[in-house]
């Protein structure tokens, strides 16, 4: 048993682990005072205390509706054998995360898959705009409240745009997966070009429910058709199991995953892409959709 669980640190107490990833694990706390339930996200990675301290620092500057909140000054230091580990209080949000619906539920309709892709594309916008890329955007990186409206979480890789004279990034960071393929080449970056082709693999997986590749390099086949312009075949191989996509799509999409990052859509393209103002579903159909799919997950 985690020796965390059933333990108190700071007035908050650990009640389960929620899940565990390459930097950091997740438990679900509750704040003995308030009996208000948060999360505590505790660093295992290298340089723990860096990237606490830097999400930490992001986190209270980007309010947003669809960001996490994290508990002001809660920044933990939690002692145990292997020494001491750096936590973070966050917001619970009991729902889960988008990778979870789509992975048990299967994919989204194109106006559901619209409507996220919106929230999604505004929140990323707004990170932007004040100075900050993500680095880390994935399907298990979007939340949901109780509402089911998405919030943008893992801030961990996160960084200032300007951090070089340059304006570009160095640091090979994120999931490689969602990784832009000159990320994944250890190139230096343009952090926005980078968090736009992330963007548009999960794009791809709202819509079909299944990743467009596996990795942006020319080992890949799927990736190297892209890097080929090969793109009939590459729409045709992803046409055999009966979900059609339709022209705006493919061409938003193709554009957001450009291998040439000078050619790639800008976050403002994306926006005034044909497929991005076609209809989408309206609130309380989402809910509606959004807790049948829960009803399912929880009998599976």
């Amino acid at each position: 048993m985690d020796q965390l669980i059933g333990t108190t640190v700071n007035g908050y107490q650990f009640i389960k682990q929620l899940g565990t990833g390459s930097m950091a694990d997740i438990y679900l706390v509750q704040d003995k005072t308030s009996q208000v339930k948060y999360v505590a996200k505790v660093y295992t990675c290298f340089n723990s205390d860096i990237r606490c301290h830097n999400e930490a620092i992001i986190l209270e500057k980007l309010s947003h509706p669809n960001i996490i909140t994290i508990k002001r000054n809660q920044q933990l230091k939690l002692q145990g054998e292997q020494g001491e580990k750096n936590c973070l209080i966050l917001e619970y949000l009991e729902k889960g995360d988008l990778f979870e619906f789509i992975a048990k539920s299967g994919h989204f309709g194109e106006s559901l898959c619209r409507y996220y892709v919106r929230q999604l594309v505004q929140v990323v916008d707004f990170v932007h705009g004040n100075g900050f890329v993500h680095r880390n955007l994935k399907l298990e990186s979007l939340l949901l409240d109780r509402k089911f409206n998405l919030k943008l979480c893992n801030f961990s890789c996160a960084q200032h745009q300007n951090k070089y004279k340059d304006g570009k990034l160095k640091t090979k960071v994120g999931t490689e997966n969602y990784q832009a393929p000159e990320v994944l080449h250890g190139a230096v970056y343009n952090g926005v070009k980078a968090d736009v082709f992330s963007l548009g693999v999960i794009l791809f997986i709202m819509y079909k429910g299944q990743p467009p590749f596996l990795k942006a390099n020319q080992q890949d086949a799927l990736f190297n058709l892209i890097i080929q312009e090969n793109y009939k075949q590459f729409w045709e191989i992803h046409s055999q199991k009966k979900i059609e996509f339709h022209f705006d799509f493919k061409e938003l999409f193709l554009r957001m995953v450009n291998p040439n990052p000078d050619t790639r859509f800008s976050m403002e393209e994306v926006k005034n892409s044909k497929w991005f103002e076609g209809v989408s579903m309206n609130i309380q159909d989402v809910y509606e959709e959004m807790g049948k799919r829960e009803k399912f997950l929880l009998n599976v």
